[in-house]
């Protein structure tokens, strides 16, 4: 794998965008060091969630990373209109360093987001679950996935209905 022409290649797309190291290190939540340690061509064991939020924000598509680490080039990414499996609830730009960043590249990956829940948990807080189907699933597939969810999230709300156990010396 050559992280060092990865680096190089981020670096250009970068500059190719018109960013700074400081500007796309705020985007994505990161330190201007991991950018710059992006950049020199630092060896990981595998792409990291920073690795590939870099390649998102300068417009690489899915795959790009690891076509570049085999000594490929980049593919830039298309804006495809949603199919008809994905959902029609309007959607908003997930807000820049506001969420982790394994989260942000778990949303943003291919496959059409199914259904959300917002669970309230004891003492005010809340879960969010984002439920979200396999890349290039079939329609029989993500059917099955939605099937799968809903015998799920009743299980998921009685774990919170349940008491917890009393601590022990109580």
């Amino acid at each position: 794998m050559d992280w060092e022409e990865l680096g190089r290649a981020l670096q250009a797309a970068r500059k190719a965008a018109g960013l700074k190291q400081a500007d796309l290190a705020t985007r994505l939540g990161i330190s201007l060091s991991s950018v710059q340690a992006i950049e020199r061509g630092t060896s990981y064991a595998k792409p990291t969630p920073s690795i590939r939020a870099f390649a998102a924000t300068v417009g690489w598509a899915d795959g790009s990373v690891e076509r570049v680490l085999a000594g490929g080039e980049p593919t830039i990414a298309r804006e495809e209109p949603p199919s008809s499996t994905e959902s029609s609830e309007p959607t908003a730009p997930i807000p820049e360093g506001k969420l982790p960043l394994r989260i942000v590249a778990d949303l943003t990956d291919s496959g059409a987001l199914l259904d959300t829940a917002v669970i309230p948990l004891p003492g005010g807080g809340q879960a969010v679950v984002v439920v979200k189907g396999k890349a290039g699933a079939t329609p029989a597939e993500i059917q099955e996935a939605l099937e799968a969810w809903r015998r799920t999230q009743p299980h998921l709300q009685g774990l919170l209905d349940d008491e917890p156990p009393a601590a022990a010396g109580a």
